[in-house]
């Protein structure tokens, strides 16, 4: 199988347990107004108009093998792969192979993912996948729509099924300032992850404007806003750990 990577991650620390190294996977069929990746929307290879090439194609085995470049870190640290994108549900057939492979070379397999997808793909991926970093982006279904582009049942459904099937789940919450940060928003994070017993951990990933200059580059339009002010990411640690007897930490 082959998808497009527009990126790999070496010595990545935040994207699972130990040190790993994230494949980011070029498609996604969410449009999140506050990506930091608008370059991965698309599953085809891009250019920006300099002529910089986005992404190039691989085979799960070129991929694979860069991974294990970097097996003595993983085997130390338990540490292992990471797929991201984009969204890598976007890229079963690929991200469902690939992780077969790296399993049968002994790694960690862990997937991010906003866990938008049919049920079945999860079905499929499940058998594979170690860890579910799994993001919830906001559960007012009408303000994920305008948000997001994309309903929050068939994500919430998911997340239950993985759940009930004893999956090891980190909750990762984008926080971005006047979007999704509200108390209402929050408290029902809070009340989710005390509902599901798989969950080990809330992360609190708090926006960064990394998207917008690349948007326009391509056309594209995110949300345009500053970093948050000095203290965000604490404070809304601090309220979010008010609200679940889950451990939440900044992501």
């Amino acid at each position: 199988m082959t998808a497009v990577v527009f990126e790999i991650e070496k010595f990545a620390t935040h994207d699972g347990p130990g040190i790993r190294t994230v494949v980011f996977l070029k498609g996604c069929p969410l449009r999140c107004m506050w990506c930091h990746s608008p370059e991965s929307w698309k599953p085809e290879m891009e250019r920006y108009p300099d002529g910089t090439v986005i992404g190039r194609e691989m085979t799960s085995d070129e991929v694979l093998a860069e991974v294990l470049r970097d097996k003595d870190f993983y085997d130390v640290s338990g540490g292992g792969l990471t797929l991201s994108g984009g969204e890598p549900l976007f890229r079963t057939a690929f991200s469902a192979e690939l992780f077969a492979k790296a399993k049968g070379k002994g790694l960690s397999t862990a997937l991010e993912t906003s866990g938008y997808a049919p049920a079945a793909v999860i079905d499929q991926l499940s058998a594979v996948t170690d860890i579910w970093l799994y993001d919830i982006k906001g559960l007012d279904s009408a303000r994920h729509r305008d948000q997001v582009k994309v309903d929050n049942a068939p994500i919430l459904r998911n997340l239950r099924w993985l759940d009930a099937h004893g999956a090891r789940i980190i909750l990762r919450c984008p926080m971005i300032p006047g979007v999704n940060d509200f108390k209402e928003n929050l408290a029902a994070l809070g009340r989710l992850a005390d509902e599901l017993k798989c969950v080990e951990r809330v992360d609190v990933e708090p926006y960064v404007p990394y998207g917008i200059d690349k948007a326009r580059k391509l056309g594209l339009k995110v949300y345009e806003a500053p970093l948050p002010p000095m203290g965000y990411a604490d404070e809304i640690v601090g309220k979010l750990s008010r609200l679940t007897g889950k451990p939440v930490r900044l992501g």
